[in-house]
């Protein structure tokens, strides 16, 4: 019987916590984190990746074969135009033009010759006319003078186009013999080299490229080259403000501006989606910067300072009639969803249809529908997916607090 009794106590202990735990959770609500909609800054942002590359970079190929004997200049180094940057053997061409040097003359004897005979044809053909004239020659013998004649132009053509031919061929030896020797087009800096004194170098041709022996790039001039998908081009225009952050220097943001967008996009074929390349030209490049170093960029498309924003995560869609009330059931049928905010009322969930601005990372603006100071429900997220216009709620202290903080300290932080 005793431990009837005490059984019973038990129970009647534990039936009381249980009804003073829903009592209470009953009058104060759910718990909800809350911040103020305070006024701030924001910078809606295209963020893209990409790398550093120079505005201006030339490749220096081989346009003949050979050997390279000479390579007066290594990766690093700064170059002038015009200053010799390779020597490819140059034998084998220097034979070649003295060779098409030769043929050229001969050529040019020939023709020479030919017209010593069309001269003399022409006299035989001038006197075997007289004689003809005056009975003391044949016809046959008028026509062989005037064969002879006519073979010896014909002759004279033929061998001044042949002269026409060696001057070429020597142009062509004399251009080859000239390429073994590989300037610089441009003042700049080799930013790589592919090459060794001793290797053979080759031209390229229609299907097969050539030996690239070394890049050439003006570092005055950096440009950081990104890829865009096709959601956000639409909204990169020319001229607008870039923020540049390179791994390389250390937290350092280099500021730029889009100079150029391309018209036709590249398919990603590992992800789906149309990419679009951009080039933003830095404004004050760092000298340390290299070529292929890893760019992250922020594009700011647009700034609205002074503006009345609040937490992403706050903004909700709820149908919400003309007259600010949340419609739920069968009449939400006809109403289409729009942004909302929940602000606490005397321990109420109220619903706010708001109309939003751009956003960033952290925050988007309201321009219509809420003040500043009006404090706003933000979480946490389960909570905000099925809360609704009426529904008791009560700040939870600790994580509003640990909200702001965390709030605090992301303020000017760029997010990746």
């Amino acid at each position: 019987m005793k431990k009837v009794i005490i059984g019973v106590a038990i129970l009647a202990v534990l039936a009381l916590v249980v009804y003073a735990s829903l009592n209470t959770h009953s009058e104060r609500g759910t718990a909800v984190t809350i911040e103020q909609a305070a006024t701030r800054t924001i910078s809606s942002r295209v963020k893209a990746t990409g790398e550093i590359t120079p505005k201006n970079k030339v490749e220096i190929s081989a346009k003949v074969v050979g050997e390279i004997t000479d390579l007066p200049v290594k990766e690093g180094d700064t170059v002038r135009r015009g200053q010799i940057l390779v020597q490819i053997e140059p034998n084998l061409y220097e034979a070649a033009r003295d060779q098409a040097r030769a043929a050229l003359e001969q050529a040019k004897v020939a023709v020479t010759r030919v017209q010593v005979q069309l001269e003399d044809a022409d006299r035989t053909l001038k006197r075997t006319s007289d004689l003809l004239s005056q009975g003391m020659a044949s016809q046959q013998q008028m026509d062989a003078a005037q064969l002879a004649y006519d073979t010896a132009r014909v002759e004279l053509k033929s061998e001044r186009h042949s002269v026409e031919q060696y001057t070429s061929a020597l142009k062509r030896a004399q251009d080859d013999l000239e390429r073994t020797t590989i300037r610089s087009p441009m003042d700049g800096v080799i930013i790589q080299l592919n090459a060794e004194r001793g290797e053979t170098v080759v031209p390229g041709s229609t299907n097969l490229p050539g030996s690239v022996i070394m890049t050439v790039a003006d570092m005055s001039s950096i440009l950081a080259e990104v890829e865009v998908g096709e959601v956000d081009i639409v909204h990169v225009k020319l001229g607008l403000p870039t923020d540049v952050h390179v791994d390389a220097l250390a937290g350092k943001v280099e500021k730029g501006h889009v100079v150029e967008i391309a018209t036709s996009g590249v398919k990603d074929a590992s992800q789906g989606v149309i990419r679009f390349t951009v080039k933003i030209a830095l404004d004050n490049p760092d000298p340390s910067l290299r070529p292929a170093m890893t760019a992250k960029v922020d594009i700011i498309t647009a700034t609205h300072e002074n503006v009345v924003a609040v937490p992403i995560q706050a903004v909700v869609k709820r149908k919400v009639d003309a007259d600010g009330h949340e419609v739920r059931g069968v009449k939400a049928r006809e109403i289409e969803q729009r942004d909302a905010v929940y602000v606490m009322e005397n321990g109420k969930a109220k619903v706010r249809a708001v109309t939003t601005g751009i956003s960033d990372d952290l925050f988007v603006e309201i321009s219509e529908g809420l003040k500043e100071d009006t404090p706003v429900i933000t979480g946490p997220y389960r909570t905000l997916k099925t809360l609704h216009d009426g529904d008791a709620v009560h700040k939870d202290k600790k994580k509003s607090e640990e909200s702001e903080t965390s709030e605090d300290n992301q303020v000017g932080v760029e997010v990746d």
